[in-house]
């Protein structure tokens, strides 16, 4: 059973209190309680944050490379447009995990988002040594 309070799991079959708050597991609330919150670990976040904004560096290293073929011999138009594609996505991942980070130290979105779309590569790169603290 899983106490509708607060989430706490209990292994007894045929208990009527919850162990951890001591409110009843008959009666089930209207509204979801506040008390239950998912917990994150920051460090495991920030890792995240660093596989993606690598991701992202490779993508702008692959993307020059394929851009400089594709001048060169006038051919590979796919290939680059696929990097293209790769670097637009791992960037979208990596401002959806800074802007994650940012919730989680309370920062405000609005700087944020002024930051990473005012100066698009520059603010990213602001962001992520700012969040990360790396």
């Amino acid at each position: 059973m899983i106490c509708y309070e607060c989430g706490h799991v209990i292994n007894k079959d045929f208990a009527k209190f919850c162990d951890h708050c001591g409110s009843s597991l008959e009666i089930k609330p209207k509204y979801p309680s506040p008390k239950k919150e998912i917990k994150t670990n920051i460090n495991e976040e920030i890792d995240q944050a660093t596989n993606l904004f690598l991701l992202w560096n490779a993508s702008i290293a692959a993307t020059f490379v394929f851009y400089i073929i594709h001048i060169v011999t006038d051919g590979y138009i796919y290939l680059f447009l696929l990097v293209l594609m790769m670097l637009t996505m791992s960037w979208m991942l990596l401002l959806t995990k800074l802007h994650d980070l940012a919730l989680i130290n309370h920062q405000s979105t609005k700087k944020f988002i002024l930051t990473n779309f005012g100066m698009p590569i520059i603010g990213t790169f602001y962001s992520f040594v700012k969040l990360t603290k790396k």
